[in-house]
């Protein structure tokens, strides 16, 4: 896979929107991930690490929520072909094609970035 399709995958995640309002999950996510990933070199990071991070960011970012939902942007960014969960064996998935996020914690699941070959 080349730089250019790699480019292309990120511009055209999908993000929930309905009316006006975008949901901040995604691109927090990603911002969040690539932040680990140049401060520390983790492109797999921990549900557990990464719950209550990006709970904090949905929270000071993003607009009021009864709950904040990480699990969601942590899951579904696989479906953009730009992220991977790993320890998911024996994961329920509901009908919308999502987990809970005890089960994420307690398989400890990771996530991050797909590798890619660029050459």
């Amino acid at each position: 896979m080349n730089k250019a399709l790699i480019k292309e995958k990120f511009q055209n995640l999908t993000v929930w929107k309905r009316g006006g309002q975008r949901a901040p999950h995604k691109p927090l996510m990603i911002l969040y991930a690539l932040g680990r990933l140049k401060k520390r070199n983790d492109r797999l990071i921990s549900y557990k690490t990464i719950n209550d991070d990006v709970t904090r960011l949905l929270r000071d970012f993003g607009p009021f929520r009864k709950s904040y939902r990480p699990e969601f942007p942590f899951w579904r960014l696989q479906n953009d072909g730009v992220w991977e969960v790993t320890h998911t064996h024996g994961i329920s998935i509901n009908k919308s094609g999502d987990v809970k996020k005890t089960e994420l914690i307690q398989r400890n699941a990771t996530g991050g970035f797909t590798v890619y070959d660029l050459r």
